[in-house]
């Protein structure tokens, strides 16, 4: 169950690191033990590897005079958050440059040898909708599991609106990666970014099921700056796209699981609460729901929770595409917005992932 478990939420390298810190591995089975230093290993080394070329990277763009902000994972090569390389899980670099700038960084990566992975569902219609893209196409180094992605926007949908790139480019601080300079998120705004980055995209808040991974960077975040983060502007920046409670039960959630504190002075409501439970049961039984003997152990109440988790989904699945999606605005646009709908709803592939 520890290595089922930490492995579907990316946390087996934490998972081991931990165990080595508070000598217990030797209350592990051996054969799960293996398995969770092979994948911490493995980390440790695509970690390294991803530092190292974004350090060269850095480089590159300063002489070049291309502001560069690191985001999400390689934001924790500045700071040192986890307090050890192989921790953090991480697919590729996540870089923010200005639109202006993007040839000029496509250009770098084509001279350091990056072959680009097309992918169609970041091609442009040519609508309105398109506002939704947040990168380019990825860049891929050939023999290596190096890849990075070159923002524009600093989210996707409807988090881009939560943090446009203006906001991006103005909640910044100065960082440094072994001696070379980069921007960084503010720690609220790096706060605000793990958040939606965790409940929006994958549609983890409506389905019900988040990935702890995500969590567990948020409470290191609000462990390591305690005395930097203004909860207050984190929540309003979550309540202008209405989007409070799904921010609220994230830290309650965070509060639950990893032993935080609350830090708003406002208790959280019974809404709230049901919400955190709703992602609570579904984040740690949903996986389990292939594993036939342990399938058999659930209560009645802990199936029902799974079942509503399905019902939440299906019913806010089309307000969830029409806000990230097929969102362009202005009531202008609101044919174009009918139009992509209708499109996606054609398209088989999205109702196999509906279905999945």
């Amino acid at each position: 169950m520890l290595y089922h478990l930490s492995s579907i939420h990316w946390c087996a390298p934490l998972a081991y690191e931990q165990l080595q810190k508070y000598d217990c591995l030797d209350l592990v089975p051996k054969d799960i033990l293996a398995l969770l230093k092979k994948e911490s290993l493995a980390n440790r080394l695509r970690n390294h590897l991803l530092r190292s070329e974004l350090i060269e990277l850095l480089q590159e763009f300063s002489c070049a005079n291309i502001d560069v902000v690191v985001l999400k994972g390689g934001a924790t090569f500045s700071d040192n958050l986890y307090q050890a390389e192989g921790v953090r899980s991480m697919l590729d670099l996540d870089l923010l440059v200005l639109r202006g700038k993007l040839t000029e960084a496509r250009k770098i990566l084509d001279r350091r040898g990056y072959n680009e992975v097309v992918d169609p569902g970041l091609a442009h219609d040519g609508l309105p909708t398109d506002v939704r893209h947040a990168h380019i196409n990825e860049y891929h180094k050939p023999g290596t599991p190096i890849i990075v992605e070159l923002h524009y926007q600093v989210a996707f949908g409807q988090g881009g609106r939560v943090i446009p790139a203006a906001v991006g480019w103005e909640k910044l601080k100065k960082g440094q990666i072994d001696g070379i300079v980069c921007f960084l998120l503010e720690p609220t705004w790096r706060l605000v970014h793990n958040t939606v980055h965790g409940l929006i995209p994958s549609r983890d808040y409506i389905r019900g099921e988040i990935r702890l991974w995500h969590l567990l960077e948020f409470g290191y975040l609000a462990q390591r700056y305690c005395n930097e983060i203004d909860w207050h502007e984190w929540l309003e920046a979550g309540r202008k796209e209405k989007l409070d409670v799904a921010f609220l039960a994230w830290l309650l959630l965070a509060v639950q699981l990893l032993g935080m504190k609350w830090p708003l002075a406002k208790p959280p409501s019974l809404w709230v609460r049901l919400q955190a439970w709703r992602l609570r049961t579904g984040t740690l039984l949903r996986p389990y729901l292939g594993v036939p003997r342990l399938k058999e152990r659930f209560t009645f109440i802990e199936r029902g929770c799974l079942v509503v988790n399905r019902l939440c989904f299906y019913l806010f699945l089309p307000g969830w595409v029409w806000k990230n999606y097929s969102y362009a605005e202005g009531w202008e646009n609101f044919p174009a917005r009918i139009c992509f709908l209708l499109k996606k709803a054609r398209d088989k592939k999205n109702w196999a992932k509906i279905f999945m």
